[in-house]
């Protein structure tokens, strides 16, 4: 009888072992992200404006060069703003701190909860400066995809630039309007 309780804990562990060695190569497989850069960022929309548009190798150069400048400043930006993150885990915050001292319920100007938003779907309001250097910086890279472009790929490229029309709740009969 103890020789058969015996194997049932030897079985029991052997079987426990391999679940825990499966679990860890699954885990090694899995590739660590990518790190996302301007130069990839630009290279993956040129080619697929090249995929899409049939583009030259010269035109595909201008549109490269215009496409990395654009995409330097976007992560120039970002990085500036720091990208509303949270640091990383293992990492200090900048303003020297940790947690915030624990002395029941809320301190001042920690009232929990969202901050306020507007309507649902509505996007935060940007400021106006920040609207109109936008609006300049497109029609300015505009402008030179137009002069770079044919006048059937520019077409093509603006049918591509279009938003996609997403699907109305009402076209969805399971669906109820709320």
């Amino acid at each position: 009888m103890k020789s058969t309780g015996r194997l049932w804990l030897l079985a029991v562990c052997l079987l426990c072992g391999l679940v825990c060695t499966q679990a860890q190569e699954q885990e090694k497989k899995q590739l660590p992200r990518e790190v996302p850069s301007p130069e990839k960022a630009a290279r993956k929309m040129t080619d697929r404006m090249k995929e899409e548009l049939q583009l030259t190798d010269k035109q595909y150069d201008k549109l490269y060069k215009l496409n990395l400048k654009e995409q330097q400043e976007h992560f120039a930006t970002m990085t500036e703003r720091g990208n509303g993150q949270r640091p990383l885990m293992g990492s200090r915050p900048e303003r020297g701190g940790g947690r915030p001292p624990m002395e029941g319920g809320m301190g001042p100007g920690m009232g929990g909860g969202r901050p306020p938003m507007g309507a649902p779907g509505e996007r935060p309001v940007m400021e106006k400066d920040n609207v109109e250097k936008m609006q300049k910086a497109a029609a300015k890279k505009e402008k030179k995809i137009k002069k770079i472009l044919t006048a059937e790929q520019y077409a093509k490229w603006q049918e591509m630039c279009q938003p996609q029309e997403p699907a109305h709740p009402q076209d969805h009969p399971h669906k109820p309007n709320l």
